[in-house]
């Protein structure tokens, strides 16, 4: 048996009547797992999202609907 793919897992899942199918494959060199990357993708990305927020609660502070 190849050790390749004894390392690999195959996932299928039907959403909306389309079928995905996804193959994950374990890194020897890899240097977090897969947790910590998600977490760091979250929370750099959170931080994007409460700017977006700010910006956009200044806009929504504007009267659009007055002629100038």
């Amino acid at each position: 048996m190849n050790t390749e793919n004894s390392k690999s897992r195959i996932t299928e899942t039907s959403i909306g009547g389309t079928v995905y199918i996804v193959e994950s494959l374990v890194s020897e060199s890899a240097r977090e797992t897969a947790y910590t990357k998600l977490k760091r993708l979250i929370m750099n990305n959170s931080k994007d999202l409460i700017k977006l927020s700010e910006s956009t609660q200044l806009l929504s502070d504007k009267d659009y609907t007055s002629a100038t």
